[in-house]
């Protein structure tokens, strides 16, 4: 491996290897697992992540459409197909994401999501150097099954209805 630290426009680098705990009771390829396990993990939630920020970035961005158009009636039909789109990701977002969690206490007030059960078993699996059970590994793959329909179904909404509502603010001439 190899690390890098820059300070102040200097660049230090040095080459290290990791080894193992020679007291450790695990094979290299048990922990070679559990590592690839929690990667593949870090990656999905962190795919979850960045689309729920596009979600938030559009919902603004919405907003500020339906603020700069004076005249509702006229554009009737486009603010109900904007409203509907955000509806539409709101619905996927708080599939994967607990939105409505704002105290302490909310976590126990309103049921996990997604991504919250695939954070818990990332966490789980981090304990020991182990690798993952199988049915650790079976969870996962169910979760991230339900995870990429949501993802799937989120990303056509950007690919298809952001572009439909982009084409239709066009033809408004707001």
């Amino acid at each position: 491996y190899k690390v890098e630290l820059t300070v102040n426009n200097t660049k230090e680098t040095q080459r290290f290897n990791i080894l193992r705990n020679p007291v450790s009771e695990v094979t290299e390829s048990e922990m070679k697992a559990q590592f690839d396990f929690i990667n593949d993990i870090n990656k999905k939630m962190t795919e979850i992540h960045q689309a729920l920020k596009n979600v938030q970035k559009i919902r603004g961005q919405v907003g500020v459409l339906k603020k700069a158009i004076k005249d509702t009636e006229t554009h009737k039909a486009l603010l109900e197909f904007a409203d509907a789109l955000v509806k539409d990701m709101t619905k996927i977002e708080e599939t994967l994401y607990k939105t409505k969690t704002k105290s302490g206490q909310d976590p126990l007030n309103f049921t996990i999501r997604l991504n919250n059960k695939l954070a818990h078993l990332n966490s789980l699996t981090r304990i020991g150097n182990y690798a993952p059970t199988q049915q650790a590994i079976d969870f996962k793959n169910d979760i991230v099954k339900d995870i990429d329909l949501e993802l799937r179904n989120l990303y056509s909404l950007f690919d298809t209805g952001i572009k439909e509502l982009n084409q239709k603010v066009k033809e408004s001439n707001i």
